[in-house]
């Protein structure tokens, strides 16, 4: 299949890759052996090619360094693969053989003006053991491991000063030559409860550390089934991995060049007959249905199981199912070993139309892109109907046998944030509020009654160890409001920060829009970005946030606010936001535009918003 696919591939790059970046896509979503998909990396890689690629609004830029003390040369083609197929334009550059420490500690001569967003370090033993005199020396062993950790943690910080951005690390592995050329087990011990605690505290820098990410390299090798390579390749070129290893790293990597950019999927969409559960409803009826106790049925509620600890993390569930509503519903409310439940559901979907159609309509509903949900569907036929007419979801290819259907599922990652927040645990009330408020729009009079009846209360503040983590993640959405893309991962210095929070009748909506202003020369106050989730559109919650700007501004005496709108494949429905609200454009080019308010003639905010503090919580130095 590989060799069909990479021949397609050279066909699109000769013809142009400008309009061809879906199909380049969809054509890598085919590959699934390691050397084709270096292959198709290395199609792909070049400048030229790249340059074509970047014309589609689909792709998003993330720019990576590589570093490690081993040949790394297949990374960066298999690494550009795999986050072009999960629709990222990367920018991948790698520093010379083993000079993960020289680049850094010299600053970067050769990767600073790339600007990375990710820096990635991937090691093996060989830079622990280059400390070690005597590697038979157990207490010389054990006090060069406890020492490494903290190398690396200083490591760790000179790469953000020099680079910015994330940094990650990866736990080192005890190779078996290490390992077996000591002859006696308490030593072998000794030796294995040393590397252990090494790596244990290289783990704990992803929480001592504020943008640092660390991965297991055992997490990785469960996924690749391999971790060396051959000892020859290890003697003649340096490889010290496996391909498949470095596949498996370049799928992690991109897991996380991901949820830095804010595009972790958001919504898991399933199906119920045969996957949900064992058996068809509507033939069956409720009682036949599969669902726990002896295999099938323990695959089927292991799904759910997964499910429902997904949904815990944030992970809104639906469902898109060609069954009757109210069998569907019976089945899901009555059935004693269903691990899910109405409650668990932020929509249900269950009709005789096309699945296509139900995404569409569930995605419209739940106010996401579609490209933010996940599909799982037993029936291939069922997951190729989606592929061809909704491309831009996720639609998992299940096997077709029930009790990997679990482990396939997590082991994808799609779901995987830097961090989880407080608002993300909260996300199935939140829009389960979200579909009371619904029900209030259909029965009101009008939007202002509607509005009114819904008492809205809006609470500004500012950045603190409280939100600072949800704040950046809202900086990181590539969602409809967010009017500059402009990300900030580091909330120390710089401008001021701020986030909104908003509550109304049916319960607390969290910190639902984060605020960056810094003052200018002229001492006028500049909106760097502001950022607004989408559960709070078309509520006046924007204009009131920018209304209390404005009065900060002029109480603190600022002769006027500036702000820009830089145009995304989704924010164009804001272009004209800021004038709305008595901005003057001063410069537009190509779209982007900046804006300048006298501060004269502020208007009030709405009416129908309380807002429970005055603008003196807008403090910008």
């Amino acid at each position: 299949m590989s060799a069909d696919v990479l021949k397609k591939l050279r066909a699109l790059r000769r013809e142009g890759l400008g309009d061809a970046a879906p199909q380049v896509r969809a054509l890598l979503g085919e590959i699934e052996e390691v050397l084709g998909l270096e292959s198709a990396g290395a199609l792909l890689t070049g400048p030229a090619q790249l340059a074509e690629l970047a014309t589609a609004d689909t792709l998003v830029e993330q720019r990576v360094a590589l570093l490690g003390n081993a040949t790394l040369d297949q990374l960066p083609n298999l690494l550009t693969a795999v986050m072009i197929r999960e629709g990222l334009l990367p920018r991948i550059r790698s520093a010379g053989f083993n000079q993960w420490r020289f680049e850094i500690l010299a600053g970067a001569p050769e990767l600073a003006d790339l600007s990375p967003r990710i820096t990635a370090l991937l090691l093996d033993d060989g830079a622990v053991f280059e400390g070690v005199a005597d590697p038979l020396d157990p207490a010389e062993v054990e006090r060069r491991c406890e020492a490494f950790a903290e190398e690396l943690d200083a490591w760790a910080a000179a790469a953000q000063s020099a680079l910015g951005g994330l940094t990650v690390l990866c736990t080192v592995p005890l190779s078996p030559l290490r390992r077996d050329r000591v002859i006696d087990y308490r030593g072998k011990a000794r030796l294995e409860a040393a590397w252990q605690r090494m790596n244990a505290a290289v783990l704990g820098l992803a929480e001592r550390r504020d943008g640092v990410v660390v991965l297991s390299h055992e997490g990785v090798a469960a996924h690749a089934g391999a971790l060396f390579g051959g000892d020859r390749m290890r003697h003649v070129a340096a490889h010290v991995w496996a391909p498949e290893f470095l596949a498996a790293y370049a799928e992690e990597l991109t897991r996380v060049a991901r949820a830095d950019l804010g595009r972790a999927a958001k919504c898991l969409v399933l199906d119920l007959d045969d996957t949900l559960w064992g058996g068809v409803v509507g033939d069956d009826g409720v009682g036949a249905l599969r669902i726990g106790g002896s295999y099938p049925g323990s695959a089927h509620r292991e799904l759910q199981q997964l499910a429902r600890d997904l949904m815990t993390q944030g992970v809104m569930l639906a469902v898109a199912s060609k069954n009757d509503d109210a069998v569907a519903r019976e089945a899901i409310a009555t059935h004693p070993e269903m691990v899910l439940r109405p409650d668990d559901f932020v929509a249900v979907h269950a009709t005789w139309e096309p699945k296509p159609d139900s995404v569409r309509a569930l995605a419209a509903e739940l106010n996401i892109g579609a490209d933010a949900m996940v599909f799982v569907d037993d029936n291939p036929v069922e997951r190729g109907l989606m592929r061809e007419l909704r491309p831009e979801v996720t639609t998992v290819e299940l096997p077709a046998d029930p009790a990997r259907y679990a482990s396939l599922l997590a082991a994808r990652g799609d779901f995987n944030l830097l961090r989880l927040t407080g608002e993300d645990r909260e996300r199935t009330r939140l829009y389960r509020e979200r579909s009371q408020r619904a029900e209030l729009a259909a029965t009101a009079g009008d939007l202002t009654e509607y509005l009114t009846a819904l008492g809205s209360e809006l609470t500004l503040e500012p950045a603190g160890p409280l939100n600072s983590a949800r704040i950046v993640q809202l900086f990181g959405k590539t969602n409809q409001f967010n009017l500059t893309g402009i990300r900030y991962g580091d909330l120390a210095g710089g401008p001021a920060f701020f986030g909104a929070r908003l509550a109304d009748r049916y319960g607390d909506n969290g910190l639902i829009a984060a605020l960056a202003i810094e003052r200018e020369e002229d001492g006028a106050w500049s909106i760097g970005n502001f950022v607004l989730s989408c559960r709070a559109f078309s509520r006046g919650v924007e204009d009131a946030i920018v209304g209390l700007v404005l009065r900060a501004a002029a109480a603190a005496g600022a002769p006027a606010v500036t702000a820009r709108y830089v145009p995304s494949a989704k924010n164009t429905r804001f272009a004209g936001f800021y004038p709305s609200l008595g901005f003057a454009t001063t410069a537009e080019q190509d779209g982007t535009a900046a804006f300048r308010h006298p501060l004269t003639g502020l208007a009030e905010p709405p009416a129908w918003i309380r807002i429970t503090n005055d603008e003196g919580v807008l403090h910008v130095r």
